[in-house]
C-alpha cells in the first residue's frame, strides 16, 4: 500500500468511526518534548480519575511510560491511531487504522488466508490472524482488510498481544470496525468489494476461540 498519488491528498478523504466503550485513547502524531510531556500528563490524569479506586502504585508508574510508548507506534501510514485500555489495569492493545493506495504487486488475501468479516460500515473485508513469538510466550493479533473500486484499501490492525487480553477487547474493536465509514472527495459513502474467500464464517468466530 502507498500514500496517495497525486490530487489524492488524505484530508480529500474521510473515514471515521466510533467507539461507544470506554478507554479508547487516540494516539497524535508525535510532537515537540514539551507536547510529548503536556500529552502523557493530561492523559495519565485521565486515566486516574477515570479509574478512580482500580489505580494502583503500578499504575502510577507504569501508564505514563505505556503512554509515551505509544506515541512512537503511530505509524507513519496511520489515519487513525488507537491505544485502548479495556479495564482499570495498566495494560493495552494498539490498533490502527490505515488508508492508501493499493499497489499493482500488493497481494490480496486469498482462500484459505483469512475469513470473512462484515462491517456495517465498510462492507465486506478479511480477516487475517496473525501470530508471533516474543521469547517463549506466543501473542496473537489480526489485521482487517476492506479493498474498494480504484485500488483504495482500508486496514484495521491490531497489534499481537496474549489471546486472553485480545479475546476480551476485540468485541469492542470489532464494534469499532463495524462503525467505520469511508467517504470519498465527492461526498460519496463507498462500499468495499466482495472478498474472494472459499468460506464465508464470521469473524468473530475465531474471536470467540480466543477466550
Amino acid at each position: 500500500m502507498s500514500a496517495f498519488p497525486d490530487g489524492w491528498a488524505p484530508g480529500t478523504w474521510r473515514l471515521s468511526g466510533t467507539s461507544l466503550d470506554g478507554g479508547w485513547l487516540p494516539i497524535p502524531v508525535q510532537g515537540d518534548a514539551d507536547e510529548v510531556e503536556s500529552w502523557v500528563v493530561e492523559n495519565t490524569e485521565a486515566l486516574r480519575g477515570a479509574w478512580g479506586d482500580g489505580w494502583s502504585e503500578d499504575a502510577e508508574e507504569v501508564v505514563p511510560l505505556l503512554l509515551e510508548a505509544s506515541l512512537e507506534h503511530r505509524r507513519p501510514e496511520d489515519f487513525l491511531a488507537f491505544q485502548v485500555w479495556p479495564a482499570p489495569h495498566p495494560v493495552c492493545v494498539f490498533v490502527h487504522v490505515a488508508l492508501g493506495v493499493r499497489n499493482a504487486d500488493d497481494a490480496l488475501p486469498g482462500p484459505g488466508d483469512g475469513i470473512l468479516f462484515e462491517s456495517e460500515g465498510l462492507g465486506q473485508g478479511v480477516l487475517v490472524p496473525r501470530t508471533e513469538e516474543i521469547g517463549d510466550a506466543s501473542v496473537v493479533g489480526y489485521d482487517i482488510l476492506f479493498t474498494f473500486a480504484d485500488d483504495v484499501v482500508v486496514i484495521v490492525s491490531v497489534e499481537p498481544t496474549f489471546s486472553d487480553l485480545l479475546g476480551f477487547v476485540s468485541p469492542s474493536i470489532q464494534a469499532f470496525v463495524s462503525s467505520l465509514e469511508l467517504v470519498d472527495p465527492h461526498d460519496r459513502t463507498r462500499t468495499a468489494e466482495a472478498p474472494a474467500l472459499l468460506e464465508a464464517r464470521p469473524g468473530n468466530s475465531w474471536v470467540d476461540s480466543l477466550a
